[in-house]
């Protein structure tokens, strides 16, 4: 956590990621606010969108993720994960075998008290 906090305070300087009142990290992207998640390994966020469904739109959290702080936000998908990492096939490879679809990408282990997806790619080798 401590590194999390050093690490807002520099790219707070530089621009990237901003804290509010309430403590909450957010990457600006245009107009938008992405809320940071989590920082290890890569970068995961979410934001609340209206998503549209069959008949009407609802508000929906989608997440997001980049490989680096300034890097690209990519929707949180499978495909779009083995893209970022191609270069990663230990990652890749533990991704096939334990994600079904995409809904599990944000699965959280609260024994651990991480993200599947980090400890995943924490114990892949690239």
């Amino acid at each position: 956590m401590t590194y999390l906090k050093f690490f807002i305070a520099v790219c707070s300087l530089s621009g990237l990621l901003h804290m509010d009142c309430s403590g909450q990290v957010y990457r600006m992207v245009g107009k938008s606010r992405y809320q940071v998640i989590d920082t290890a390994g890569f970068y995961l966020y979410s934001i609340n969108k209206l998503v549209q469904g069959e008949k009407i739109a609802r508000p929906q959290t989608v997440y997001y993720f980049s490989v680096t702080p300034d890097g690209v936000l990519w929707e949180l998908t499978l495909v779009n994960l083995e893209q970022a990492f191609a270069g990663n096939a230990g990652f890749r490879y533990r991704l096939e075998a334990w994600a079904r679809r995409d809904k599990d990408l944000i699965a959280y282990d609260k024994a651990l008290k991480e993200y599947k997806i980090k400890y995943l790619y924490a114990h892949s080798s690239n």
